[in-house]
């Protein structure tokens, strides 16, 4: 099982306090997934799926011919994460197959997801991520295993490194810049783009993990017409 570099992400983000609410592992070896979630449960609250009172295992009932996650699966979630943890410092929830939830729980597990509980953290685990409605997908950070190829092109280079220019300017320069950008009218792309290159570095620098939750904000925001694209950008770069 290679999820060493991805086990050392946790441990480090852990460490530094900058663990988020909520990440989707992704992957086609569903073992692999499957036994880090196990590895993140012992993390979080020292002990594994047996027996824990501060876990909550979602997944399609197959033995019972259920093949969806239903929305009295996502209640049972949010009264489980409505306690304070027994026994531990979190309460956990690890939901397998993700993309089998159906519109009425994905719609009930947002609201979770936009106001997660404290002390809550929630793994989902898919290896059809493009299943998952973009509004649950902007608001977890994305843990991809092999074989998806770990590949940082030139052209995500020169966008991270355009990105972080920007960042050592003042706040006036930067506002200008995100007028600017809006201006062009191509910025969701950009946007995506930095969010692709910054995923690369989670492992070995798990600082860059708040300026990612942020851009996972952004990207959700410019990709939403009812919203105002400016100040969101505005805000992002006033913040980075």
């Amino acid at each position: 099982m290679n999820y060493e570099k991805q086990k050392k992400y946790f441990e480090n983000i852990l460490r530094n306090g900058s663990l988020g609410h909520a990440y989707l592992l992704v992957g086609q070896d569903s073992a692999d997934r499957k036994a880090f979630a196990g590895e993140i449960c012992v993390l979080l609250t020292g002990k594994g799926f047996e027996n824990n009172p501060d876990l909550k295992f979602i997944r399609p009932r197959t033995e019972e011919d259920e093949y969806k996650i239903y929305i009295k699966d996502i209640r049972e979630l949010k009264s489980f994460m409505s306690f304070k943890p027994y026994s531990s410092e979190y309460k956990l929830a690890v939901m397998d197959n993700a993309e089998t939830l159906t519109i009425e729980a994905a719609n009930a597990m947002l609201k979770i997801l936009e106001e997660p509980p404290k002390q809550s953290v929630l793994i989902l685990i898919s290896s059809k991520p493009k299943l998952l409605p973009k509004t649950i997908l902007s608001r977890c950070e994305m843990v991809i295993f092999s074989p998806v190829p770990e590949v940082q092109t030139d052209e995500m280079r020169e966008a991270l490194a355009g990105l972080r220019k920007v960042a050592r300017q003042n706040i006036s320069e930067r506002i200008k810049y995100a007028k600017k950008l809006h201006e062009k009218d191509d910025y969701a792309a950009l946007v995506n783009l930095w969010l692709h290159s910054l995923r690369f570095q989670l492992a070995e620098k798990p600082a860059t993990a708040p300026v990612l939750r942020n851009l996972l904000r952004l990207s959700y925001v410019v990709s939403q017409p009812q919203y105002n694209h400016r100040i969101a950008l505005e805000n992002f770069f006033v913040n980075i």
